[in-house]
């Protein structure tokens, strides 16, 4: 922003040179510098010296954009606000949670950005995710209705102050304007193709910086108006009530009872082998030796 400045006050100074070499006679040219260099070291824009005289053809000063009055543009504060919120649900409840999501951010003026979801048992949908984006005066209120549609499991939020960034964009926006004003007043007054791609030149890099520091202006408008939410949802197991006299069970005791009775009949039929096992290796050479008697009387 300094160098733009300084770009500024050496083209009032390079007119106003112009304007005291017309009145002396002389009608020499004066150096009048049409570029500039980005304030906020996002670009590579470097200026080149144009000549009034070779532009206009006379010793006339060309008139100059004055700098602004204010050197600060006043800014309220921007934040841009996150949020990502976990919640599990029922059985049977996702796809209704997901219903009423949609419908509170819609509800508040937001919109839905991006959804999925996937299948568990019974080839139905039991978990997903949801972003959604509410306007920033309305974050509070989505906060806390979201939450009410199930057991919050986990919930994050984060705001970034971007006041500082705006504040030097809106300058250096500003400041871009000036001097793309002062190339197009140059432009006009060229009267050979060299002065004319001279100063194009250096307008077409000017109003290239410009459009960028715009976008990023709207982008972060747009970041501050709407708060971003993020939101998890899964259903949850069924787990046991405790009725006080030991009945009643869910999928999890089933489960859980299931393995521990195939643990026990493995281990079981562990302990019969390994008590047979003698006298199974006891009855076996028995009848091979039983055998072998047998072929020794049938020969004899």
């Amino acid at each position: 922003m300094r160098k733009l400045i300084v770009i500024s006050t050496l083209v009032i100074a390079a007119a106003a040179l112009a304007g005291c070499s017309s009145g002396g006679g002389g009608g020499g040219a004066a150096g009048v510098t049409g570029g500039s260099e980005e304030a906020s070291g996002g670009g590579s824009y470097r200026g080149s010296v144009v000549s009034a005289g070779a532009v206009t053809g006379e010793g006339k000063a060309v008139p100059s954009p004055s700098p602004s009055s204010s050197g600060v543009p006043e800014v309220g504060p921007k934040i841009v606000q996150t949020a990502s919120l976990t919640l599990s649900v029922r059985r049977g409840h996702f796809e209704d949670a997901i219903d009423e999501a949609r419908t509170i951010a819609t509800g508040l003026g937001g919109f839905v950005v991006s959804s999925s979801s996937s299948q568990g048992g019974f080839n139905r949908l039991v978990r997903g995710t949801l972003v959604v984006r509410v306007p920033g005066s309305s974050y509070a209120d989505a906060m806390k209705a979201l939450s009410a549609l199930g057991r919050v499991v986990g919930r994050q939020e984060a705001g970034q102050d971007v006041s500082q960034e705006y504040v030097d964009l809106k300058a250096r926006t500003r400041q871009l304007e000036a001097v793309e004003s002062q190339l197009l007043e140059l432009l006009e007054r060229a009267n050979t193709v060299g002065a004319a791609l001279a100063v194009q030149r250096e307008l077409s890099q000017v109003q290239l910086e410009l459009e960028q520091a715009k976008g990023r202006l709207n982008y972060l408008d747009d970041q501050v108006a709407f708060a971003t939410i993020s939101l998890a949802v899964h259903e949850r197991l069924l787990v046991a009530k405790d009725t006080g006299d030991g009945g009643g069970f869910g999928i999890v005791d089933a489960w859980s009872k299931a393995a521990t009775g195939f643990l026990a009949v493995i281990g079981w039929m562990f302990v019969a082998l390994a008590t047979a096992a003698p006298v199974i290796l006891l009855l076996a050479l028995g009848l091979l030796l039983g055998r072998r008697l047998r072929r020794r009387f049938a020969q004899a």
